[in-house]
């Protein structure tokens, strides 16, 4: 009997100082050429992305600024390199949302929204297929709820809706657009 007590507070000695000594050990996550500290460490990368609190406090501002200003090119070769832009632009362990008009080919529209960390937004991006190339056509920055996942040009405008198929942003067709958050 006292063996299994010793044993059980061993284990649970264990835990106590683990969680201790887990909030000191400095842990960090590469963001486009800069280290971002965390919370406290992880042995997993699970346990990172589903914690809401993975991100130090103090850098919460950082991140956000660092998501919604990252720079993206305003013209691509082809769909994959796109892809690989939002995902360079999407902080680890957050989210990135695909969208698109539902077309194929010339002048069809895809877009991305990318999650920026504990801001309940996404900043989202709307590329053009024509010529062969994908164009950046509008950018913004928006609520997370509800998240867009629809683009149709309307005239001289994008539309963007939910699932739902409700309108929820109304924005100006542009071939040419700034790079930075509007």
């Amino acid at each position: 009997m006292k063996k299994v007590l010793l044993i059980i507070g061993t284990v649970v000695g264990l835990i106590v100082i683990w969680n201790l000594v887990s909030k000191r050990i400095p842990s960090y996550v590469e963001y486009r050429g800069q280290q971002i500290k965390l919370s406290r460490y992880y042995l997993d990368y699970d346990g990172y992305k589903n914690d809401p609190d993975n991100i130090d406090p103090s850098e919460t501002s950082r991140v956000q600024r660092l998501v919604s200003e990252a720079p993206i090119d305003r013209s691509f070769r082809t769909e994959r390199e796109v892809i690989n832009a939002a995902f360079d632009i999407k902080f680890p362990g957050y989210g990135v949302a695909y969208f698109a008009d539902g077309d194929r080919g010339e002048h069809s529209l895809r877009g991305f929204g990318v999650e920026i960390p504990r801001a309940d937004k996404f900043r989202y991006f709307t590329f053009e297929c024509t010529g062969g190339r994908y164009l950046l056509v509008d950018q913004f920055i928006a609520p997370e709820i509800p998240l867009l996942n629809h683009v149709r040009q309307d005239g001289g405008n994008l539309v963007y809706s939910s699932d739902a198929g409700e309108k929820k942003f109304v924005r100006p067709f542009q071939i040419s657009v700034k790079t930075d958050s509007q």
